[in-house]
């Protein structure tokens, strides 16, 4: 294959090792475009990169966010520190994109070097890969770089559970992203055994997730309230749109989606669907035979739950399902469209060749070349910065003179207007999720219901409080006292959307403006009394050692100005809630401390011991399997 090519042989090994990775690093600086700069704050949909990442609270298991960034944000926090938070983001995306394409021509092996490419771009570059890169779901991308490399292994758990456990913790480290998909790909392999070791394959994947399952169930144990599953349903409507789910279509938004979903162009992205999957099946016998079938099982699953939510009836046993908080990581079913592109890519390819092989000359390149052609016709409208929604944001002046009065005298922040999801000016009006939290950090008092149809959505119990205030606000009565009531210290204005309606905050005599620009505004509580205080109105002086732990100087019963949650105990004694949804803590002396942290650390220090142990032992079977061969004394 190389000769016909052109390429002399001593450049195979180099090819078939270096190419892929630099085919992916190539695909991916082309697809980032703008973002390489590496500058500024990436803002869209839920895509907000601010210079510096902060810590999820959830890593703790503390809310009231969702844990939907845990672990996986966590190195790019501390990184972010260092390099900046843009930065760090674009070398993990590049990363990802090369080890997707190395992923997929390996798993194409046997097939032509021109069509192993075509595999390569088709799973790395697919409008599924670039739509979420384009919306902010980098923990999805990057569990879908380790995916192909995982797959032989994890559809046959049972032949090593050491390499099952470690693939399977790889994927966990993407939260419920790779976890989800680590899930069914073990259920599959423990189906194709016929349940042969089950319960130690359970157990080590199982163990592979406690660093995501465990803060993920401790909030989800927590009183929210989540928004019905309908709102993210795959937008597939008829054969067509079912065809182009299978070119890697059907994201909830459709004006989000990379490429055409409708016309003469959507006509064509459902044929390039059913010409990918007519050549997958062709080539599916190609796969190796220990996985190869499995995994056709594998992207049969994907495609029936990723429709699963767009086909009448079944729709509402998804529903069901996808509703109950165990189900809540699969309330966007799309995303399990992963499990098939894994499949249908390295599938694909290999079918093309095997036509090939029925034809000779110029019809046979043809064929050779069809999934690279597809591939690049499908990634065209997503490349150079995701249709804008990669170009970097520099944010006004203000916005880092408002943080930085925050950092140096923090407390609860107050983020006005009350929307979740904002069409933002200072990111060419792309509408994207509140970044007042990420850019803040600390405890910043947010909307988190997405003001979809299908029901609201609530995470933090002291939202309706805030509600009830913004009527205050609106209604131009002076709201300063109930703010210092409510803990909240300082009130961010962002210039947006209804922003307007809050002008009496201005003319408030218990507020101070500290900052003030054309996008922001930046207002001090005046009468805030510090994190905690009793109820004579007293400072109760607190030192925070990590987030859920601290120590308080003794008191009577107090209020800490955080939201409530079970699980904070004052000594051994439980913390409490007042009516407007802040900790209440007892009478007493000593440290405050939030107990379920200590589950979240132990399962944590349990997958990190485990790996560490089975690392080791690898590394000594291996070196116990390499002895010296040969006269020349190279190795094997």
């Amino acid at each position: 294959m190389a000769m016909r090519l052109g390429l002399p042989r001593r450049s195979r090994p180099a090819l078939g090792q270096a190419f892929p990775w630099l085919l992916g690093l190539a695909a991916g600086a082309v697809a980032l475009g703008p973002a390489l700069g590496g500058g500024g704050s990436l803002l869209s949909l839920d895509l907000v990169v601010t210079p510096r990442i902060p810590v999820p609270r959830g890593v703790w298991g503390l809310g009231p966010e969702l844990p939907r960034r845990v672990p996986f944000t966590v190195p790019l926090a501390w990184a972010s520190t260092v390099v900046g938070g843009s930065r760090i983001w674009t070398l993990v995306a590049l990363a990802a994109f090369a080890a997707a394409s190395a992923g997929a021509w390996k798993l194409a092996e046997g097939a032509p070097a021109i069509a192993r490419s075509g595999a390569a771009l088709l799973y790395a570059l697919s409008p599924f890969v670039l739509t979420r890169l384009g919306v902010g779901d980098l923990a999805l991308v990057v569990a879908m770089a380790i995916l192909p490399w995982a797959l032989p292994t994890l559809l046959r758990p049972d032949e090593d559970l050491r390499r099952t456990f470690l693939w399977a913790a790889a994927l966990g480290c993407t939260g419920q992203f790779g976890g989800v998909l680590g899930l069914f790909v073990v259920a599959v392999g423990v189906l194709g055994s016929r349940g042969r070791r089950a319960p130690g394959v359970a157990g080590a994947y199982v163990l592979a997730q406690l660093p995501w399952v465990v803060p993920g169930a401790i909030l989800l144990s927590q009183p929210l309230r989540l928004t019905h599953s309908s709102a993210f349903a795959t937008q597939a409507s008829g054969l067509g749109g079912w065809l182009r789910v299978l070119a890697g279509y059907g994201f909830w938004q459709p004006r989000l989606q990379v490429g055409p979903v409708g016309g003469g162009a959507g006509t064509g992205a459902a044929f390039a669907g059913a010409a990918l999957g007519a050549l997958a099946v062709v080539g599916a016998r190609d796969l190796p035979r220990p996985w190869g079938r499995r995994a056709a099982w594998l992207a049969l699953t994907g495609v029936a739950l990723g429709l699963a939510s767009a086909v009448p009836g079944v729709r509402v046993a998804y529903s069901a399902v996808a509703d109950t908080r165990l189900g809540a990581p699969l309330r966007e079913g799309q995303r399990l469209l992963a499990l098939y592109l894994v499949w249908m890519a390295p599938a694909a390819a290999l079918g093309a060749a095997r036509l090939a092989r029925l034809r000779v000359g110029l019809l046979e390149g043809v064929l050779w070349a069809a999934p690279f052609a597809i591939a690049v016709v499908l990634a065209g409208p997503g490349l150079l910065g995701v249709d804008g929604r990669l170009d970097p944001v520099s944010l006004p002046s203000e916005w880092s003179r408002a943080r930085t009065a925050v950092v140096h005298r923090p407390g609860t922040v107050l983020a006005l207007p009350w929307h979740e999801y904002l069409q933002l000016q200072v990111a060419g009006d792309r509408n994207v999720f509140n970044p007042v939290p990420i850019y803040f950090g600390g405890d910043v008092l947010s909307s988190s219901d997405p003001e979809f149809q299908s029901g609201p959505e609530q995470a933090d119990p002291r939202e309706p409080t805030a509600r009830r205030l913004l009527g205050v606000i609106r209604a131009g009565d002076p709201v300063a006292s109930e703010l210092a009531r409510l803990g909240v210290r300082w009130v961010v204005l962002l210039h947006e959307v209804d922003w307007q309606s809050y002008d009496s905050i201005a003319h408030d005599p218990g507020l101070v403006h500290a900052v003030g620009g054309p996008s922001l505004d930046l207002w001090r509580v005046r009468a805030w009394r510090g994190p905690v205080v009793d109820r004579t109105g007293r400072t109760v002086r607190l030192r925070t050692l990590v987030q859920p732990f601290g120590r308080l100087d003794a008191s009577g019963a107090a209020t800490w100005f955080r939201p409530s949650e079970n699980g904070w105990m004052r000594g051994w004694s439980a913390a409490g809630a007042t009516p407007a949804g802040l900790l209440r803590l007892p009478a007493g002396s000593g440290p405050v401390w939030y107990w379920p942290a200590l589950l979240v650390l132990a399962a944590d220090l349990a997958t990190a011991a485990t790996a560490a142990v089975v690392l080791v032992r690898l590394g000594a079977i291996r070196a116990r399997k390499s002895p010296v061969s040969g006269q020349n004394g190279s190795q094997e």
